[in-house]
């Protein structure tokens, strides 16, 4: 099995679901809860892993949500849909153990296990 069909395998999407349901994350653009995706989650997941190896996924639109700040500013936060979510999330289980073992040592970005207080603590 090569890596995309990995990330597409009903196994690895259901994973991929489970964190994003842990992560309790709002609904996207087509307003579908975590909740509403779960109902019929075999099927929907057997249908996604379906169009993802057949080149038929098209991820939908952000929804962009604006969360006031202090002196007036706003930042904006764009969110994907639960679907999307779990595709990217899947993606991620499949290639995260794979990509970090490339990482330099002293990388801590966006990194499971380190942190701005691990890279200061290394640096002093």
């Amino acid at each position: 099995m090569n890596l995309f069909e990995e990330i597409c395998s009903y196994s690895n999407l259901l994973s991929a679901f489970d964190r994003v349901e842990e992560n309790a994350g709002g609904p996207g653009v087509d307003n579908v809860t975590i909740e509403e995706f779960s109902l019929s989650l075999n099927e929907t997941l057997l249908s996604l892993g379906k169009e993802l190896l057949d080149d038929r996924y098209k991820p939908d639109a952000l929804l962009k949500v604006g969360i006031p700040k202090d002196g007036g500013r706003v930042r904006w936060l764009s969110i994907p849909t639960v679907r999307d979510r779990v595709v990217q999330t899947s993606a991620a289980i499949v290639l995260t153990p794979i990509l970090d073992r490339e990482f330099e040592e002293c990388s801590f970005a966006y990194r499971k296990g380190r942190s701005v207080k691990k890279a200061v603590t290394i640096t002093l």
